[in-house]
């Protein structure tokens, strides 16, 4: 095809990513969501760079292009979201592997093997993470053009030791990249949604052993059937490598699964007590519906309505609503609160022992106490200043007795909730206040407290706070025999982010054997087993309530009491990586 027909073809494709943006900005006018307008979007600009970037007046395609952005469909589609493949994960970095060895034998420079990275896993990221952008546009294409020059790294250092120690190439690359995704979990601006392990959420029969090793066990297995894929077949046919490699990459894709599944069919709940739940999908549409206008009585009617008719069932040990259900709540005296004394009036005499709800408050300092770095300050009428801090927080109120525990949320959205490296960027508060983004961020606490009652301890995991693994597993240390997990997944419309965040909950139940149950404003409420299988779910955009009994257990897994020990041997093996590389330099030099 002639060289003038792909650049026509990659200007028409650039004409459409404009043409959606424009439809995607008259819709946001009109008070409508997105849905999948920013796939298409990043699809069609992205589409229409490649063919501009890879097409030579020749008309055929670069061959090295053609590899990174195999990568990058592989990976996208082995990811849950798009299409349920997860096994094309293990062999997704093989056209990297192969294009590795072509920029080994070019010498190409560090700025062309970044570029090729960064295409790739921006390929990928718009495939998996798209739907972020329906929360905001801004927010959301920074986070995947950031997340793909991060994952760019490692690729970045299997070419660096490539150059320096080619034996110990790939191995640099599998320990940067878990070290990497151990990094994710652990800065300011965290974002370890996409964490290889992750990728085999939806099929939680495969994965048990994540019981021992966790999700970044996850992510170093697929690195090493990617490494053996690649060994196995595109070694030279001479090498006794083209023999000796595939027993064991039968054996490494075969082994973990098949004892997976054995795992799954014979795995019994420890012996322990159970608890009933009630729990409530109210439906706010949370970008137009004034969803934060929670003092109204329309939200209260609807959890009224929705409580009542799950109590009409029968009685139920919980009632538990999802995050930030009602607003303008005091920590130290949440039941003054008028929903909550309307609410807790309403729900007396019904069935219901427990009310677990989040919401949004704020903790009045008094003269002289110390602040947080979360402090806002409010003139008073006298001219003195009212200190407060924001919380995104949960409470557990006794409907027998009035009595209650609060928990603050501990793991912050960056940029929605928190101000990533405040510190040292004061000058891009005004940037973060522009787009809606905290600036002064919320209060947390330091210890991961389950909510406790004669009846159970249980985790009130608060929405992004189910993504992380170790962090997670501080509440089972705590005590935790069950876990609640309460979110808003209204935010990104009817596309892949809330399955995929029901999804993770999987993963959790499975690392720390703990049942789980969701409630989730807009979609969807559900009861996940400790095997990690979804029992039952609501669906998306439909009020209503789900009812379940879960398992409590008192049992610590490997993964609870050691924690990511994968990363931590990774990110030491990643600094003799840099090290060794920067030594061999010094000699050389």
């Amino acid at each position: 095809m002639a060289h003038s027909t792909f650049r026509s073809l990659g200007f028409a494709l650039l004409a459409l990513a404009l043409f959606v943006a424009g439809w995607m900005y008259w819709r946001m006018t009109q008070e409508e969501l997105w849905s999948y307008a920013p796939l298409a979007f990043y699809l069609a600009a992205f589409g229409g760079t490649w063919l501009l970037r890879t097409y030579r007046k020749s008309g055929e395609v670069l061959e090295d292009n053609k590899l990174s952005g195999l990568t990058g469909v592989l990976l996208g589609l082995g990811f849950p979201g798009i299409l349920p493949i997860p096994l094309l994960l293990l062999v997704a970095f093989v056209p990297m592997f192969l294009l590795y060895r072509r920029l080994m034998a070019a010498d190409a420079g560090y700025g062309k093997v970044f570029r090729h990275g960064f295409s790739a896993f921006l390929l990928f990221n718009i495939l998996a993470s798209y739907w972020v952008t329906n929360t905001a546009f801004g927010a959301g294409l920074f986070a995947m053009l950031a997340n793909s020059a991060l994952m760019s790294l490692p690729w970045l250092a299997l070419y660096w030791t490539g150059r320096k120690s080619p034996k110990v190439a790939f191995l640099a690359f599998a320990v940067c990249w878990v070290a990497f995704e151990h990094f994710h979990y652990n800065w300011e601006l965290n974002w370890p949604w996409l964490t290889l392990g992750n990728g085999f959420a939806q099929w939680p029969s495969l994965i048990q052993w994540y019981e021992v090793t966790g999700v970044l066990g996850g992510t170093a297995w697929i690195l090493g059937c990617n490494y053996l894929a690649f060994k196995t077949f595109f070694a030279p046919a001479s090498s006794p490598q083209k023999k000796a490699f595939p027993l064991p990459l039968a054996l490494l894709v075969a082994l973990p699964i098949l004892g997976s599944l054995a795992r799954y069919a014979s795995y019994t709940p420890p012996a322990g007590d159970t608890i009933t739940v009630a729990s409530i999908q109210p439906n706010f549409e949370p970008h137009f519906e004034k969803f934060a206008d929670r003092m109204q009585s329309a939200p209260l009617d609807t959890f009224l309505r929705l409580s009542k008719a799950a109590l009409a069932v029968g009685p139920a040990d919980y009632l538990l609503y999802p995050e930030t259900s009602f607003g303008q709540i005091v920590e130290g005296e949440p039941l003054n609160n008028r929903p909550m004394q309307l609410l807790q009036a309403g729900l007396k005499g019904l069935g219901a022992k427990y009310l677990v709800t989040g919401f949004d408050g704020y903790k009045i300092f008094n003269e002289g106490e110390p602040v947080t770095k979360a402090v806002r300050y409010f003139p008073r009428q006298d001219g003195s200043e009212l200190a407060i801090e924001a919380l995104n927080a949960a409470i557990q109120v006794n409907l027998e007795d009035d009595s209650f525990q609060t928990y603050r949320k501990g793991v912050f959205v960056p940029g929605a909730e928190s101000f990533p490296f405040r510190d040292v960027l004061p000058f891009m508060e005004p940037l973060v206040a522009s787009v809606g983004g905290s600036v002064a961020g919320r209060g947390t606490q330091e210890e991961r407290l389950p909510l406790r009652s004669p009846i159970a301890k249980i985790a009130p995991v608060i929405c992004y706070e189910s993504v992380f693994g170790e962090y997670f597993t501080d509440y089972i240390r705590e005590g935790a025999q069950a876990v609640f997990v309460m979110t808003n997944d209204g935010w990104w419309d009817n596309t892949a982010g809330h399955r995929q965040h029901l999804w993770f909950s999987s993963l959790r139940a499975i690392e720390t054997r703990r049942a789980v149950v969701r409630s989730a404003n807009v979609g969807a409420c559900a009861f996940i087993d400790q095997r990690g299988k979804i029992i039952s779910r609501t669906r998306y955009n439909q009020a209503g309530f789900l009812r379940g009994t879960l398992q409590l257990n008192d049992a610590r897994t490997p993964y609870v009491r050691f924690g990511d020990i994968v990363s931590r041997i990774a990110m030491l093996l990643t600094a003799m990586v840099v090290l060794s590389n920067f030594a061999r330099s010094l000699r050389r030099g």
